[in-house]
């Protein structure tokens, strides 16, 4: 649990550094960075999926990964398709915020289970 929940604040610094590089035109290097988010959120979805079914009240955490992987799919197509304008507004207005949905979610279905 407390892995994931780190991951997924390196997930959401990752997503911001892959937008300043795509902001200073760095596309290789965003490209290369976006890869590392990508296996970054594979590891939350493949450790938390177990966690879940242990749990009750899972349905809105599931439901922001699914849209989180939804959006890098579409994040993938677009730099596939040299469609660095698209990325940016994928990042800014849906996979960035759902990334945030998602930690806060995760935070407090994991809260109980946690010790600081």
């Amino acid at each position: 649990m407390k892995q994931s929940l780190q991951l997924s604040e390196t997930v959401l610094e990752g997503l911001t550094h892959v937008q300043k590089q795509l902001n200073e035109t760095k596309y290789a290097d965003a490209m290369q960075l976006m890869d590392d988010v990508i296996g970054g959120f594979a590891s939350i979805e493949n450790s938390a999926s177990p966690v879940f079914a242990d749990l009750k009240d899972t349905e809105l955490v599931e439901a922001h990964i699914g849209k989180v992987r939804d959006s890098l799919e579409r994040v993938v197509t677009s730099l596939e398709d040299h469609s660095y304008g698209i990325v940016q507004e994928i990042l800014q207005f849906t996979l960035i915020p759902n990334v945030k949905k998602m930690k806060v979610e995760m935070e407090a279905l994991f809260e109980p289970y946690l010790v600081s």
